[in-house]
């Protein structure tokens, strides 16, 4: 099981997992095909700003940090991430979620996006304070709300433009505006990509979703009015699917893999 920490206190010098992020991957053994445990002080060479403390995992340490440029000569390797997550077990996703969302921090916000002068790391939360004029830096997470839309036995669903797998189907989905609730997101967000209006907006779950910072929260809507007609800059194809015919679907692991296996379970009972 995955522990958040609430106080990032100093790496001791006892072994602890060490999540090592760059752009798109991160850092295992390739003997063992996990994340390294290694003691900090063998890993720091490793780490661009060095190593931050975020929580236990199975009652081991866990501490993150940005790759340097190049991976040195370490018996370490780079594994694409997105794979890594997809097979990882549910504790270690929310600690390699966790890890990257602060990873990101450190290297973000080591500078004041204010004045440009170096930041400190905070005592007693995951942030960094600009000694200079103040200014506070904490994870970036990004809310992205993510719909599964419903008429009868159907459901709205439909291939992305950036999806990996180019014939897989998926429930809609897209970031919240500033000023704006997360119901009214998901009504525009279906409006804005299928012409499709929505009603009975309802919140599901959320799931932490760390390519590279959101948080994708989840939610069911009925179908109200009006007829398919996508945003090409954003949909391939979107189709109503009846539950005994639905096309390739998201992992089971992710929040859009769980609401369309919901939909089908409830219409199959």
């Amino acid at each position: 099981m995955f522990i958040p920490s609430p106080s990032p206190a100093s790496p001791e010098e006892t072994a602890a997992w060490i999540f090592l992020f760059d752009q798109t991957g991160l850092v295992i053994d390739p003997e063992t095909g996990q994340v390294p445990i290694l003691k900090p002080y063998q890993a720091k060479a490793l780490a661009r700003n060095g190593l931050y403390p975020f929580g236990t995992l199975y009652g081991t340490p866990c501490c993150c940090g940005t790759l340097v440029d190049s991976l040195p000569e370490s018996g370490l390797s780079i594994f694409e991430l997105r794979e890594f997550y997809r097979s990882a077990e549910e504790a270690l996703r929310l600690a390699i979620a966790c890890g990257r969302f602060i990873a990101d921090l450190h290297t973000n916000a080591h500078f004041c996006g204010r004045c440009g002068t170096l930041t400190q790391i905070m005592e007693k939360d995951h942030g960094r304070v600009c000694p200079a004029c103040g200014f506070h830096a904490y994870p970036r997470i990004s809310p992205a709300v993510i719909m599964s839309v419903t008429r009868g036995d159907e459901i709205l669903l439909a291939r992305g433009t950036r999806f990996p797998k180019r014939e897989m189907f998926s429930v809609l989905a897209g970031f919240t505006a500033p000023g704006e609730t997360l119901e009214e997101s998901v009504a525009r967000e279906v409006y804005e990509e299928t012409r499709i209006r929505v009603k009975n907006v309802q919140y599901v779950k959320s799931q932490p979703w760390p390519f590279p910072d959101s948080l994708m929260i989840g939610f069911t809507a009925d179908y109200e009015s009006g007829k398919i007609n996508i945003d090409p800059k954003e949909i391939i194809e979107a189709q109503w699917f009846k539950v005994d015919q639905l096309p390739l679907i998201p992992d089971r692991y992710t929040l859009s893999g769980q609401m369309i296996r919901d939909f089908r379970m409830k219409q199959n009972k």
